[in-house]
């Protein structure tokens, strides 16, 4: 039995515990579940995920089809995601960012650093110069995030509360002085 097919036989297995009448499946079932589970590109721990919140979710007469699970899998996922706290999103980001910049395609960085966000082993592991690497420029970027004088250049561009310290310096063009903006050219045209 490969990874899918245990996947699957799991999966129907915690459906039939949470429902009695579940039908028994055998052998084909568990080929046919895995064919569409192996297709989604879903972890185990998701799919494991996404019979518990089908069934939390579910109308009486819930008859689950392996889309289904899939559908309700993607959902837990995201949601689990979203329940992260903002500074773990932004690390998790930088992270992403930080694995493509060494040469892992996004999907794969995007899964890395979203596993190691959830609290979940990685599918593939880094090599040590990758892991050695990511760990140093993430120490990198939380140290220039912490530096006193990042902040103070930082709020002396944007302000501190997001908006520019001088809106419209007496230099910069406005709507009607700006190139191409004179009101002799647009009465021309």
């Amino acid at each position: 039995m490969n990874d899918h097919q245990q996947t699957a036989a799991l999966v129907l297995a915690k459906c039939a515990a949470n429902d009695p009448w579940f039908p028994n499946g055998g052998e084909s079932i568990v080929m046919a579940w895995a064919e569409v589970f192996a297709e989604s590109g879903l972890a185990r721990e998701d799919l494991l995920a996404g019979v518990a919140r089908a069934y939390r979710l579910a109308d009486e007469g819930f008859k689950p089809l392996p889309a289904s699970i899939v559908k309700h899998a993607r959902a837990a996922y995201f949601e689990s995601l979203k329940a992260l706290p903002e500074a773990k999103r932004e690390l998790m980001e930088e992270a992403s960012h930080i694995l493509q910049e060494l040469g892992l395609t996004p999907p794969q960085a995007h899964t890395y650093a979203r596993r190691i966000a959830l609290g979940r082993r990685p599918l593939r592991p880094l090599t040590a110069d990758q892991d050695t690497a990511l760990r140093s420029r993430l120490a990198e970027r939380q140290a220039l995030k912490a530096s006193p004088d990042r902040r103070r250049f930082l709020t002396a561009i944007v302000g501190e509360f997001g908006q520019s310290p001088h809106p419209n310096p007496a230099s910069a063009p406005t709507g009607s002085t700006a190139p191409g903006n004179s009101t002799r050219e647009q009465d021309q045209a």
